[in-house]
């Protein structure tokens, strides 16, 4: 039975329709970042393992690349992942690249990204690599699998974890039928099997937003179980004078297994497939929209570190997606789930 406090914080997706503001949740500030503001979406962070420095890495711009000794910056974009594009040509957006997701493996770095455009699903999951991750060391491999008008899900927003027996397992989707996942080959590139979905909302939601409005997934390995975290919500081109109903732009939610393959269930049991997660963070103060999530640990402090991307709620920038920024938390575990503190 989960405690008074456990209930405020679980919100599941069935209640999304709701004000957030009607319930007695907070957050904390993300850390406060030095030097000029860099565009972030879709935020991939890692450390290099030779010399510790952070390697941050966005949608657009072929994939950004963005570089700082300090996880409080400044920081600075110094290139691209594929700065000529993806070698996957015959695809709307390949000239753009969303959602790179780098992780490290067998002394190479691997960054899955997207390539599609927006509301559609003529989209594709390609992989390039790089054994040190500065821009121009890059090589694409071209693409994974693609998705087409008509199928259930999408390809986009991967990310790649190794589940508890060594094999590599892909993670992704974007609304129509939201997260799927599939297991790949030791070479990290072919598919396995048929995809299999693992989060899913169903409940309805008002124009303009599309349903089953659910993205971005990531999982993460703490403790004995895998977490499924995934964004909810209207993500973007938002215009000031016509806002969403508020809880109804992006937040993120989160579910555990005790595989990485699920299934995902929230902190009132509900599994995320069926409606169920638990809210990690949602929009307060100056934050807007947060969303886009993964998680790193950071070597210099011994912290997991939560990685987001939001929009600003004040001042002359407010709902601007030119202003996008980085958002950092700390994350506590001891209560078994990821609760957000100051870093």
């Amino acid at each position: 039975m989960p405690t008074f406090a456990a209930m405020l914080r679980t919100l599941s997706f069935c209640l999304m329709t709701l004000s957030l503001s009607s319930f007695a949740v907070t957050f904390p500030d993300p850390l406060q970042l030095a030097g000029d503001h860099v565009y972030v979406h879709d935020p991939s962070l890692i450390q290099r393992e030779s010399d510790g420095k952070y390697f941050l890495f966005s949608s657009h711009d072929q994939a950004a690349i963005i570089t700082a000794d300090n996880l409080a910056g400044p920081w600075t974009q110094v290139g691209s992942i594929l700065p000529g594009g993806s070698s996957i040509r015959d695809i709307p957006g390949w000239d753009d690249i969303w959602a790179p997701d780098v992780s490290f493996h067998g002394g190479e770095y691997y960054a899955y990204y997207a390539v599609s455009v927006s509301g559609s699903q003529n989209s594709s999951i390609g992989l390039a690599t790089s054994s040190n991750m500065e821009p121009g060391s890059w090589t694409d491999h071209g693409q994974v699998f693609r998705t087409y008008t008509g199928d259930p899900y999408n390809a986009i927003d991967p990310t790649l974890i190794i589940d508890e027996d060594g094999i590599p397992l892909l993670t992704w989707g974007s609304y129509w039928g939201d997260i799927y996942q599939y297991d790949l080959a030791s070479d990290f590139q072919t598919i396995i099997g048929s995809p299999v979905q693992v989060a899913h909302n169903s409940t309805p939601v008002p124009a303009p937003l599309p349903q089953a409005s659910t993205e971005g997934s990531f999982v993460w390995k703490h403790g004995d179980f895998y977490y499924l975290f995934v964004s909810n919500g209207q993500c973007c081109g938002f215009d000031p004078n016509n806002l969403p109903p508020p809880g109804q732009e992006y937040k993120v939610f989160v579910g555990r297994s005790t595989s990485a393959h699920g299934p995902f269930i929230d902190q009132n049991g509900i599994d995320m497939v069926n409606n169920g997660g638990t809210l990690v963070i949602a929009s307060h103060g100056d934050v807007f929209a947060p969303g886009g999530e993964g998680v790193f640990t950071d070597s210099k402090s011994g912290k997991d570190i939560f990685v987001y991307h939001y929009l600003h709620s004040q001042g002359d920038i407010a709902y601007k997606e030119a202003n996008s920024s980085l958002g950092l938390n700390a994350i506590d575990w001891s209560s078994g789930w990821p609760v957000l503190t100051s870093i």
